[in-house]
């Protein structure tokens, strides 16, 4: 949205304020009225991050996956450890 800040300090000027605090008031105004809008660029720039992050996500979801598997594995093992030492000293 367009903010005509000539236009607002000369109304204020008119309206009885000084220049200094016109301009203070006006930089306040705009800074209200344009500092949240969002342009082209900048949802293009927030969508390619959540591009980012999501692929980042599916990293580490196959990351987790893979150490599952790896400490089932090694628990596989140590039972069957734990399983053969039972068994070797229960045999006669």
């Amino acid at each position: 949205m367009p903010f005509d800040t000539m236009a607002t300090v000369r109304l204020l000027r008119e309206s009885g304020i000084e220049e200094r605090q016109a301009e203070a008031i006006t930089n306040a105004i705009k800074g209200a009225v344009t500092g949240g809008v969002a342009t082209k660029t900048g949802i293009h720039d927030v969508k390619a991050e959540i591009h980012e992050v999501n692929a980042d996500i599916a990293r580490i979801k196959i990351d987790l996956k893979w150490m599952k598997l790896i400490g089932a594995f090694v628990l596989a093992v140590i039972v069957l450890q734990r399983l053969a030492e039972l068994v070797a000293v229960t045999t006669p």
